[in-house]
């Protein structure tokens, strides 16, 4: 029975230098090979994991992109897009306008580009780095908007953003998923959308048995894809939250975690 494999990207499929490990790309590979399904389950852009699609050799096997923390599906070699959730436009321009009487800045990714209303947005040029994509500066984004991206990202100082996203969350979590990526990044999806929401509807569309799936992740925006899992691994390195969550502890992403627990559960060839 072929297995569901997601992994996370960064704390997970990538070491600390951001790459991945030699180790990690052959078993990836080898559980491509006998005929598993490998999902890169990520909050970025798919033009922001193409090169690890491209490295894991993702369009020789229909693996799959899983973006914007699950919103959207893609089959990577033919491109087809099998799952698309997008955010209400209506609602969403009032969480952007209320976000902005807040002092905290937001980017959406669409179309290949990266939106803010700021240039000052924290940790932009990190956003601009990973997903290697053009940015649009619009102060006046919540009013111009016209197109339902699948998430936005709000970005700000850790010290700042907990008590701004209690605000937002209470005025708008029947319309939203809100979801920690990072310290410093919360990440608004449709309502009931996610990495293990997402897990889900991967498993429906293929008809694989959840108890046939295995995600690895490490930060919070994982935990529901951990808990969704028929076997969820959290990484050495990831918080306690999504240790707490796992079915499995692994070695961290510097130790090769991903391959280990592969090696010694999954693939079934035998190794040189």
């Amino acid at each position: 029975m072929a297995k569901i494999i997601a992994v996370d990207i960064d704390g997970t499929l990538l070491n600390s230098k951001g790459k991945i490990s030699k180790k990690t790309q052959k078993a990836l590979e080898d559980a491509l090979q006998e005929g598993n399904i490998v999902v890169i389950a990520s909050g970025r852009d798919p033009k922001g994991v193409i090169q690890y699609a491209e490295i894991l050799k993702l369009d020789r096997y229909d693996g799959l992109l899983s973006n914007y923390n699950g919103a959207r599906i893609t089959n990577y070699n033919t491109q087809e897009i099998l799952i698309n959730h997008t955010l209400n436009i209506s609602e969403m321009k009032k969480l952007l306008e209320f976000s902005e009487d807040l002092d905290i800045n937001y980017t959406i990714y669409y179309d290949g580009k990266c939106y803010t209303n700021s240039m000052d947005t924290y940790k932009l040029k990190d956003t601009r780095s990973k997903n290697n994509m053009e940015i649009i500066y619009d102060p006046k984004l919540s009013y111009n908007i016209d197109f339902e991206p699948n998430n936005v990202l709000f970005a700000c100082h850790p010290d700042k953003i907990e008590e701004a996203i209690v605000q937002i969350n209470d005025s708008f979590n029947d319309k939203f998923t809100f979801v920690k990526s990072t310290p410093y990044y919360y990440e608004v999806m449709p309502k009931g959308i996610g990495k293990g929401e997402s897990l889900l509807e991967i498993a429906k569309y293929y008809d694989i048995p959840i108890e046939d799936t295995i995600a690895f992740g490490d930060e919070e925006n994982d935990l529901t894809m951990i808990e969704a899992a028929g076997i969820g691994v959290a990484m050495g390195n990831a918080i306690d939250l999504v240790k707490e969550a796992a079915d499995y502890i692994t070695l961290s992403n510097d130790e090769d975690g991903i391959a280990d627990y592969l090696e010694k559960f999954v693939l079934k060839r035998e190794r040189i």
